[in-house]
């Protein structure tokens, strides 16, 4: 099983990838940890070097992936079984940037890279875009219809 899931930050990505990668006995990726090393300080890796990890991913038997809907990532598209786009409302992602911030602030959340202000304020820089160019990743993966399904908030609470 190759699975892409589509979401802006918030949207429970991660959440939803590991109770799958747990179900389908495979590994789940967050391509934000591709892209950023956070092992060496959150650094950005070059574009060679993210291409290279990648690869490594989809070439494998069965994978589950969670991303933002980047372009450089389209051919986790093309090669998936299923893609599943995480449809939740603005005021919802917005919120839960703002506790995920706080949780990880107060010791109770692991984060990849440290909860400081600039990383909250950039957090809900991020969400923001997301939803100005939602259309587009709509559009993107309307090609896909055949293997997408869109999850709101109440189905993701339900699994």
């Amino acid at each position: 099983m190759k699975i892409y899931i589509i979401g802006p930050s918030g949207a429970g990505k991660t959440t939803f990838s590991r109770k799958l990668a747990k179900k389908y006995k495979t590994n789940a990726y967050e391509l934000d940890c591709i892209i950023y090393d956070d092992e060496n300080g959150h650094i950005k890796r070059t574009d060679e070097e993210i291409q290279k990890k990648f690869n490594n991913i989809i070439k494998q038997d069965s994978w589950i992936i969670e991303d933002v809907g980047r372009d450089k990532f389209d051919k986790g598209l093309e090669c998936c079984d299923k893609i599943y786009y995480l449809k939740i409302s603005k005021f919802i992602i917005y919120m839960r940037v703002i506790k995920r911030w706080f949780k990880q602030r107060l010791g109770k959340e692991n984060y990849n890279y440290p909860p400081t202000l600039y990383q909250f304020y950039d957090m809900l820089r991020i969400a923001k875009l997301y939803f100005k160019h939602e259309k587009d990743k709509l559009k993107k993966i309307s090609k896909y219809q055949y293997k997408v399904k869109y999850l709101s908030n109440k189905d993701l609470n339900l699994m």
